[in-house]
């Protein structure tokens, strides 16, 4: 990977640094739990909201309907237009009846 310098000292580099965040994500067919990526610093809605129809997920789990986990895989590839809401892990907790 190369760095190149401008002439005020600011560095590029080859690759884009991003941030992994867990989240979650209800569909009309069930819930998905995986890692999202954001760009340094930017905001989780933002990139939601890009030109993009379809949204990246790693390490992605997909629940039916009933919670019951019906498949896992390294890479997801999901249409926008099937997310109902989204968020972080970190902020979610499940209330028990």
């Amino acid at each position: 990977m190369s760095t190149r310098y401008d002439e005020k000292g600011k560095f590029f580099t080859d690759r884009v640094t991003k941030e992994q965040i867990p989240v979650i994500i209800q569909t009309v067919y069930g819930r998905i739990e995986g890692f999202f990526y954001v760009m340094a610093g930017a905001r989780l809605k933002d990139e939601i909201n890009n030109a993009e129809q379809f949204i990246a997920l790693t390490n992605a789990k997909i629940y039916d309907l009933n919670g019951d986990c019906e498949f896992a895989c390294e890479f997801l590839s999901l249409n926008r237009d099937h997310i109902i809401w989204l968020a972080p892990q970190a902020e979610v907790r499940f209330l028990t009846k």
